[in-house]
């Protein structure tokens, strides 16, 4: 099977330079201008022989790119909570220097185990990949293609459980905005494709 990752277009959290988890950011112009770019992107590496399963998390920056997606190659996307971005709880619309006058002990303590803390009001990273553990091990059983649209560390967490890689390596990985991942997955077996950055 083939899966593609792609990663929402510029959002204005992304131009902010913020933590932009749950927060439903809208997109910048440039965001909106890249849109028609990851669409043709999209088209020139697609199976023409197949019909993809269409993802998407419910966050606006994803589901217009999604919406056009689906335009383009003529599927309904599938809304799925599992792909929405961390939620950064305490830490969310703000850049890392307002975390450090703000929040320095928490911050502390984050830094010391990103792994495994969990931000006030918010999520720690081993709990975002229990739930994309979920979503991956759905997307195994059916054994079809899928194209998902989310988020840069939603899309190092499923890249990392395709991979079969543990999630220390989730800092190895680069996803920029808009950027295209393809995947082969067979038999439990996983590998890198296809890498498209704008």
């Amino acid at each position: 099977m083939r899966i593609i990752l792609i990663r929402h277009t510029e959002s204005i959290g992304n131009k902010m330079k913020v933590y932009a988890g749950s927060t439903d950011y809208e997109l910048t112009e440039y965001g909106i201008t890249q849109i028609h770019v990851v669409v043709n992107q999209l088209e020139r590496i697609l199976d023409k022989e197949s019909i993809y399963n269409l993802f998407s998390s419910p966050l606006q920056r994803c589901t217009i790119l999604s919406e056009e997606i689906g335009k383009s190659i003529g599927v309904e996307k599938h809304i799925d909570n599992r792909l929405s971005e961390t939620n950064f709880g305490l830490f969310e619309g703000k850049t890392y220097n307002d975390l450090i006058n703000e929040f320095p002990e928490i911050l502390d303590k984050w830094n010391k185990d990103i792994i495994h803390f969990q931000i006030p009001k918010g999520e720690s990273l081993i709990m975002c990949e229990e739930r994309i553990s979920s979503f991956c091990e759905e997307l195994k059983w059916k054994n079809e293609d899928s194209i998902i649209v989310s988020h840069g560390g939603i899309i190092k967490l499923i890249l990392l459980n395709l991979l079969n890689l543990d999630i220390n390596h989730f800092w190895k990985f680069f996803t920029s905005n808009g950027c295209i991942i393809e995947i082969e997955h067979n038999e439990g077996f996983g590998y890198l494709k296809n890498i498209i950055q704008l």
